[in-house]
């Protein structure tokens, strides 16, 4: 490499003969030397901290990538930890640290400033869970970044953005750490101490934590004791099927069932993921509360469209609302005790219904669902 160029930077030449001779002297050193240890990453946190054009900038990135893909592994986390808060380093320097061991990318992941969302995005798409916690420690972080890592569905992050109190959690993360939560005291306990928490989502976890987290709970939303009163024997209502819902169809919800999908609609927490997790539940009457709400028709028509044997009205309905072919045969499937009073789907039933969903075009779903409301508007 041709370093001639610094002969004009008398500043940035004696640095670098420091480095060497440090780097020398740490790779002699059988025990590691710790003075040398100290004396490369003062150096390289010197040069990178000084104000240098941007050709020097990058030959002095050259030279620093080279001694850490040379350096031993605790060189590397130590320069590492030292870089992380520096908010001058090339961005090439940054990537380096940031896809090396986890040991060494750590601090880089969760503290520095050079590295950009789409920085981010891509180690989270590319490396695994030790690399997603790091990042969900950061102290600043955008809400792209936090859906793809709650996007993740792991649990071990999730906790680690539920315990960091430096950021908001954006309304589409909160609701999939909720879903999460279910199956995981250890992410409901960090998660229903934060402020984005109200007494709808903590109110949905209630019936999936054991008995510690239901009394903090019930006594930690006081002032809203009638709404979580009604929240609770909602979730209740959803495996008992009690209530209003027996002097109708078993699957017809109740009014609790129904206001809770209302709270989940206006917080644009009502989505597939959400209603298909009732139904893998076995919660057939919390779907069809959701799904009426989801697609603006009475309940009663929701069972009736499910009653239907090939399908129809549910292809139509999910055509018209953008539902995904594999989300629309999922409900199919596991809404079948509906249509069949709990006998083994009929292969023939599945294939007409997917044949529907292929067949009928998006505008035309829009059309029917559109002429459906407003017949029972006006009935």
């Amino acid at each position: 490499m041709d370093l001639s160029f610094l002969d004009g930077s008398p500043n940035v030449t004696p640095i670098l003969v420091r480095l060497y001779d440090s780097h020398k002297l740490y790779g002699l050193a059988k025990d590691k030397n710790p003075h040398a240890r100290v004396e490369l990453t003062s150096a390289v946190t010197e040069l990178l901290e000084m104000k240098l054009s941007p050709r020097e900038s990058e030959l002095v990135a050259d030279v620093l990538i080279g001694l850490i893909r040379q350096a031993e592994q605790d060189l590397k986390e130590a320069i590492a930890e030292r870089l992380s808060i520096v908010d001058t380093v090339p961005l090439r320097l940054a990537l380096q640290l940031a896809n090396d061991k986890i040991d060494v990318a750590r601090p880089m992941l969760k503290n520095s400033a050079v590295l950009g969302d789409l920085d981010l995005i891509y180690i989270i798409k590319s490396k695994s869970t030790g690399y997603w916690q790091a990042i969900a420690e950061r102290k600043q972080m955008n809400e792209q970044v936090m859906n793809v890592l709650v996007d993740t569905g792991d649990i071990d992050t999730g906790i680690k953005l539920a315990q960091n109190k430096n950021i908001t959690l954006s309304d589409y993360a909160l609701g999939v750490l909720c879903d999460m939560a279910r199956g995981s005291d250890a992410l409901a306990q960090p998660l229903l101490r934060r402020e984005e928490v109200d007494a709808t989502l903590a109110a949905a976890l209630y019936d999936y934590v054991g008995e510690e987290l239901k009394t903090y709970i019930t006594q930690t939303y006081p002032t809203h004791s009638a709404q979580m009163n009604e929240v609770v024997d909602e979730v209740v209502l959803d495996f008992v099927g009690a209530g209003d819902t027996q002097t109708q169809s078993e699957f017809y919800p109740s009014p609790q069932m129904l206001k809770a999908a209302d709270q989940y609609k206006q917080r644009a927490l009502l989505t597939e993921k959400l209603m298909l997790s009732a139904l893998q539940r076995g919660q057939i009457d919390a779907f069809v509360a959701q799904f009426s709400r989801f697609c603006a028709l009475e309940p009663q028509v929701v069972i009736d469209m499910l009653k239907q044997k090939n399908g129809q009205g549910l292809a139509v309905a999910c055509k018209a609302l953008g539902v995904d072919k594999a989300s629309f045969v999922s409900m199919f499937l596991l809404t079948n005790r509906v249509r069949n009073e709990g006998a083994m789907v009929d292969i023939k039933d599945m294939s007409r219904a997917v044949e529907y969903y292929n067949r009928v075009e998006a505008d035309v779903a829009m059309d029917i669902m559109k002429n459906t409301s407003q017949k029972k508007t006006t009935d």
